[in-house]
């Protein structure tokens, strides 16, 4: 039998598409259509666990914010395809912690369009956005499947809030910063939520952390220490644990790049999300847009 050279080849480069294929695991959630690259080998693989696709990549949302409800991960994404837009419609997701099934969004108002950190408290859920920080009624947007805001506040910039935790009775703000001596400001909960029209600034912290550069989330573990992530564009990225008395540095872990916001789960384990590999940063080398769990005991500095 005569078998044409380039039906050959043809079938061939089918095989190792399809073996490249397989090589991507299923994972729960929407899969990207738009690049069919494998998962990139990323640094601590060992002390993941759970990975989930971050949800909306089809789309074109770029996940930023996340924060641990109970048996729920909370992701806040924007919309952007483009290098140059930083800015789009944004969302809030609610994946089930322990299969990553979508439970449900909704659409945040149109001044976070760069919704880059969570927090709650009780059953406020606060939005950071540079500049602005939002505290919306969380089980009352769920059952309605809109956004139900309680209190937008103006920040000084200074403080971010790039990012947010909470600890205690203190909501937490973290800018991002690529150069000069950033910090974690701790304001009461109170003051953000009954403090009137006055916008936050650095006389209402209670307590300050120096913050390392390229910060981009931070939470708390149940020791009190405090957990930042690192990360800008294509550049390795490290998780770093800070004392919460000096903001000193007592550890420091490679991490995926492009690793965002943080936030941990009642069982003591880490969860994050990563940017790298969304259709706005589908060009850089790293390829890894998820929301993934992570053992802090199993971590190699």
């Amino acid at each position: 039998m005569i078998v044409n050279r380039r039906h050959m080849l043809m079938a061939g480069a089918g095989l190792c598409l399809a073996s490249g294929a397989r090589a991507r695991p299923t994972l729960p959630g929407e899969a990207p259509t738009y690049d069919a690259r494998e998962l990139t080998a990323v640094p601590n693989a060992a002390a993941i666990g759970r990975r989930y696709w971050s949800p909306g990549l089809n789309e074109g949302y770029v996940p930023q914010g996340l924060t641990v409800f109970g048996d729920e991960v909370l992701i806040a994404a924007y919309r952007s395809t483009e290098r140059d837009q930083d800015n789009g419609p944004a969302r809030l997701f609610r994946l089930s912690r322990r299969d990553g099934r979508l439970l449900g969004s909704f659409a945040l108002p149109a001044t976070y369009g760069h919704p880059g950190g969570l927090a709650t408290a009780r059953d406020t859920l606060f939005v950071a956005n540079s500049g602005r920080l939002l505290a919306l009624d969380f089980k009352e947007s769920c059952r309605s499947g809109e956004c139900v805001p309680l209190k937008e506040m103006r920040v000084d910039k200074s403080m971010g809030p790039s990012f947010l935790t909470t600890s205690g009775d203190a909501l937490w703000f973290g800018p991002y910063r690529r150069e000069g001596a950033p910090n974690l400001h701790a304001v009461p909960i109170d003051r953000v939520l009954a403090g009137g029209e006055t916008p936050i600034g650095l006389a209402d912290s209670r307590a300050i952390l120096p913050l390392p550069l390229l910060s981009q989330g931070a939470t708390f573990d149940k020791a009190g220490k405090v957990w930042i992530s690192q990360s800008s564009g294509n550049r390795p990225a490290f998780l770093s644990q800070l004392d919460p008395a000096t903001g000193a540095v007592l550890a420091r872990y490679p991490a995926p790049g492009g690793i965002e916001d943080l936030g941990f789960a009642p069982d003591g384990r880490l969860w994050a999300v990563g940017e790298a590999g969304t259709q706005r940063w589908s060009r850089w080398s790293t390829f890894y847009p998820l929301v993934f769990e992570i053992d802090p005991a199993k971590l190699v500095a």
